[in-house]
């Protein structure tokens, strides 16, 4: 979490108004704030050797805060710059010696050079370039990953209309069976009909021809009697016959 940054100024007015001297409560700050920048840059250093800084979220998440512990660390030197020239510019009102002054000036010259050796490792060449080839390696993994999800896809898409058409030409040749054994079973009725049918004609005919032997014998027979009543009524013509022979037949049937 970043620090409450003193008002820019602050520390140089109060030493112009009165003796206190903010200094000590500033160093305090600075040297705590460049402690944990320093870990927080260790840990960066560990992490850029071993992650892909464009997929690391551990790596940017600490970047960011570094950077963020820089600008406030930044603003705190400017603001003990400023109250170190407030005193310089007011020696009368501080109790400070020359050695104490140089002291302060050390002090904000080394914080300055922990501040810019940070700043230029994250900054340098080596790091730029490293996270280059993590973009693109993380590019052409991407790229990589899409190209693989869709193959995947297809692969799946393709399996899936197969098993689709494996099921349809099941399912088709199912209906073709059902088919052909309704069909098989229509013939098999339309076989029994047709035997049942030449049965029966079968039948017919040899009763049509029992019917015409019986008809055959009968006209034998009536050729008979017509001839026997021809010779007894000393006549050929067939029709007196005939009509004699249904006088006959008339009779007996009125009698019966």
């Amino acid at each position: 979490a970043e620090r409450a940054a003193l008002p820019e100024g602050s520390a140089a007015v109060a030493m112009l108004s009165s003796t206190a001297d903010p200094f000590d409560v500033a160093r305090d700050e600075i040297e705590k704030a460049i402690r944990k920048v320093r870990q927080m840059h260790k840990k960066w250093q560990q992490l850029i050797e071993t992650e892909n800084t464009a997929e690391s979220h551990k790596f940017q998440d600490l970047h960011s805060e570094i950077m963020g512990e820089l600008r406030q660390l930044g603003y705190d030197l400017v603001e003990v710059e400023s109250t170190i020239k407030a005193v310089e510019e007011n020696r009368d009102r501080f109790q400070l010696s020359d050695e104490q002054l140089a002291a302060r000036k050390d002090f904000l010259a080394a914080s300055r050079a922990a501040q810019r050796d940070i700043e230029a490792s994250l900054g340098s060449l080596a790091v730029k370039n490293k996270m280059d080839e993590d973009r693109k390696e993380a590019l052409l993994k991407k790229n990589r990953k899409a190209a693989e999800d869709e193959q995947r896809y297809l692969a799946e898409e393709s399996k899936a209309y197969l098993e689709e058409q494996k099921l349809l030409q099941k399912q088709l040749l199912a209906q073709q069976e059902d088919e052909l054994s309704v069909l098989e079973k229509g013939t098999q009725r339309l076989g029994q009909v047709a035997y049942t049918i030449n049965g029966e004609l079968e039948s017919q005919q040899k009763l049509l021809e029992e019917l015409n032997d019986d008809v055959d014998k009968e006209l034998q027979r009536m050729d008979v009697v017509t001839k026997g009543m021809g010779a007894l009524l000393k006549t050929s013509n067939k029709g007196q016959i005939y009509a004699v022979a249904g006088a006959i037949v008339l009779f007996f049937i009125l009698v019966w």
